[in-house]
């Protein structure tokens, strides 16, 4: 008896894993599809794809939401449903199908989970997603933050400003395998436009910008969100400040249930602020005192001077060569005959600073100016030291533009059509739950035409260009694992009205872009 129990459960086992994945996932897809005919067979073949590694398909609803923010507009009843379905299929081993689950099931578990964010800013100051702060003056091209599990990383370039103070002059990332670049300053090329993906530049023109592999870009006011299909986010606060040109804060949004599995300056997220600094190379001699908040840290106020400019003097050379990217790892475009040694400076800084350097009548008025701005307790040390010395305003937090289900009406759908980056979502095919109400049309935002009057910085361009709308795939190579891969990029056509039926128009194929003909893979866990 025994024996014949132990045979069906083996071949009901084995049956199992004969299945192809979307044969188990079909369970799933018929209860999106149950949930919304339109939005949940899209996030059903969006959540495939991002486990196959390819691009998600065409939305054909108006919102402009990635996978992961669909996945919230779900009841949590129903979510909690699908992830006991995810366990009940996935396997100890490590076969592909398993990897396939292991991405749903992350997108299914961060629609469930809190966000945590790390930031730089300033001149620039950081502070970590454990909440440790500190004064980074340095010179170069740095990891940000990068992530073991996903196709997710953040590069920031720091420029000069003097002989001791340096700023974000530009922004880098890998978005589920799409490389997505912001030049604040000096761009790599004369093309117009700040923004560049896979090497060309896009325009949004007052709407939201669809990627390839399902991460979205949004522009208000003068912020850029960029959202991983996955739910990660950056957003980018263009500043410009006297004679300093562009300039960007940097604000990265990652998930506490994905602790401990992101590396680079801004930590490790394992809620531990005292292994933050620890670097690539554990074994590299530390000054024998170690502040874990430059700002605002009691210990460090008992310190002796030299011991905090000793820190500081960690912080920029060993610290800071422990997340230097490499000509292999870089996500940055260049110019010809430049690379990233180009923009890479060991001897900076000349002096470290500190806020006591500053003579008092100095400090109390920039503290003054940041109380009058409200900035908290736990950044003013970074806000007078700004004020002190660069007079540079201060920067809150931005609120993340992500959509809330309980304040997100999704009507009813009458007709579907396409929603591309070059068709509008017809408004008569869309009818409001109930019939009376009012339904966000967020590409029709007036708001997301707005832009800092204020602002010295280079505005975004709004004359039509060339713009890339579907990337040819990229080799299944680790994402830690350099390959030359010319990128072709398809340009966008101009604005057009909606088909009446979904057919999407085609394409005419254009050389790749000259400036950068090789890049790192960022293949591995794409979308």
């Amino acid at each position: 008896m025994k024996t014949l129990y132990f045979l069906v459960a083996f071949f009901v086992v084995q049956s199992i894993h004969a299945q192809t994945f979307e044969d188990q996932f079909k369970p799933i897809r018929e209860k999106l599809e149950r949930w919304d005919p339109t939005r949940g067979i899209w996030l059903a073949l969006s959540m495939l794809a991002l486990s196959e590694h390819k691009n998600v398909p065409d939305r054909t609803f108006p919102e402009d939401f990635t996978p992961y923010e669909m996945l919230t507009m779900v009841p949590l009843s129903e979510r909690r449903e699908i992830e006991s379905m995810i366990q009940q299929n996935r396997s100890p081993n490590g076969s592909f199908v398993n990897s396939q689950w292991e991405t749903v099931d992350l997108i299914v578990a961060h629609s469930m989970c809190n966000q945590i964010l790390g930031r730089s800013f300033g001149d620039p100051h950081l502070k970590s997603f454990d909440q440790a702060s500190y004064s980074f003056q340095t010179v170069g091209e740095f990891v940000l933050s990068k992530s073991d599990k996903t196709s997710f990383e953040v590069q920031t370039r720091q420029r000069a400003q003097s002989d001791n103070f340096s700023l974000n002059a530009a922004v880098a990332m890998n978005v589920a395998g799409d490389r997505v670049c912001y030049y604040a300053s000096t761009k790599p090329d004369q093309m117009n436009g700040n923004l560049r993906l896979n090497g060309m530049p896009i325009q949004l023109q007052g709407r939201t910008y669809f990627l390839p592999n399902g991460g979205v870009v949004r522009f208000e006011g003068r912020n850029y969100t960029i959202a991983w299909p996955t739910g990660e986010m950056v957003i980018l606060d263009i500043r410009s400040s006297g004679g300093f040109g562009g300039f960007l804060n940097t604000t990265v949004h990652v998930f506490e249930c994905d602790r401990s599995s992101f590396q680079g300056l801004l930590g490790n997220a394992n809620g531990i602020a005292e292994d933050d600094f620890q670097g690539r190379n554990i074994d590299r001699p530390r000054p024998s005192y170690m502040a874990f908040s430059t700002f605002g840290n009691s210990s460090l106020q008992q310190a002796s001077a030299f011991a905090e400019k000793e820190y500081l003097s960690f912080l920029a050379k060993d610290f800071a060569e422990d997340w230097r990217v490499t000509t292999q790892t870089t996500l940055f475009d260049y110019a010809p005959g430049t690379n990233t040694d180009f923009y890479t400076d060991r001897r900076f800084p000349m002096v470290h600073l500190t806020v006591a350097d500053l003579n008092q009548t100095q400090r109390d008025n920039a503290r003054a100016r940041c109380q009058a701005m409200g900035i908290p307790a736990d950044e003013m040390g970074g806000c007078i030291f700004d004020q002190g010395y660069l007079n540079i305003p201060p920067n809150q937090v931005p609120l993340p533009s992500r959509p809330n289900p309980t304040e997100t009406v999704l009507g009813t759908i009458n007709r579907p059509a396409l929603h591309t980056n070059q068709l509008v979502f017809p408004e008569e095919n869309l009818a409001p739950m109930g019939g009376n109400t009012p339904l966000p049309m967020q590409q029709k935002n007036p708001t997301l035409n707005r832009e800092d009057p204020n602002s010295t910085v280079e505005k975004p361009q709004r004359e039509n260009v060339s713009k890339p709308n579907e990337m040819n795939s990229r080799p299944d190579v680790p994402v830690n694992k350099p390959v030359n891969v010319p990128i072709q990029v398809h340009p966008a056509r101009p604005s057009a009205p909606a088909p009446t039926s979904p057919s999407k128009p085609p394409h005419t194929p254009v050389p790749s872009s000259p400036v950068k003909p090789s890049v790192p893979a960022v293949k591995s866990g794409k979308g």
